[in-house]
């Protein structure tokens, strides 16, 4: 299952690289534009803002991402089942797409954040139960609530091997980023810290779209889980 999804994940990612980076990458580039207008907030050089100035960053940057990732899941999706569309059409469709998903990452969120209290595994388990809800709510234009609960009961008894298909994915994802990452800032933030949060938001967009693609994987072979151990 696990090196299926990577064979899968790799194919439909290398494929359609260019179509991501005109779709989606367009979000990402926003995202550090806007990093750079609260950069020039006086009192925020370096990082180094006021609480108020950091709290609207950090706002406008989870909308972003909320945006991206409906264009991803809608891009994902229409490429698995060789559809086409405008890219314009792409942009108004995760518009028209958007306040769903921001109200399926609160009620998700909210969910994880109360199982976290509770204890890691909790929320490491609800989580990998409502991942896939995002998708069913663009894939097949749930209503929000219906949308939670699908993905619930879909991965009824499967979300402890969930948690071990991502972790499979992730760890990987993380030591490659943290390694690049580590290279580029050696020889990048003593000379220029803003081309470095350049480069982090590009190695982070490209791991956003592999890892949605690989849910993506998870979702249409869900019930290949049931008999297969990790």
């Amino acid at each position: 299952m696990i090196l299926e999804g990577f064979k899968f994940t790799n194919s439909l990612f290398l494929d359609n690289f260019t179509k991501f980076f005109i779709v989606v990458f367009p979000i990402y580039v926003i995202q550090f534009l806007v990093y750079l207008a609260f950069g020039s907030v006086p009192g925020n050089e370096f990082g180094t803002s006021s609480s108020s100035t950091n709290i609207a960053q950090q706002f406008l940057s989870n909308l972003l991402t909320l945006y991206s990732y409906a264009l991803a899941i809608l891009l994902i999706d229409d490429i698995f089942k060789e559809k086409s569309r405008s890219v314009s059409n792409y942009f108004y469709q995760a518009l028209y797409f958007f306040p769903k998903i921001i109200g399926i990452g609160l009620i998700a969120g909210i969910l994880v954040v109360l199982g976290f209290l509770l204890f890691i595994l909790p929320g490491l388990y609800i989580s990998a139960r409502l991942m896939f809800a995002p998708y069913i709510g663009l894939i097949e234009n749930r209503p929000i609530l219906d949308s939670v609960k699908k993905a619930y009961e879909i991965t009824e008894g499967k979300g402890w091997k969930l948690i071990g298909y991502i972790a499979a994915v992730i760890f990987p994802i993380i030591i490659i980023l943290i390694t690049i990452l580590t290279g580029f800032a050696v020889f990048l933030i003593p000379v220029n810290i803003n081309a470095y949060i350049a480069i982090a938001y590009l190695f982070s967009f490209l791991s956003f779209i592999y890892l949605a693609i690989y849910i993506y994987y998870l979702l249409i072979n869900l019930n290949k889980t049931e008999d297969e151990s990790i």
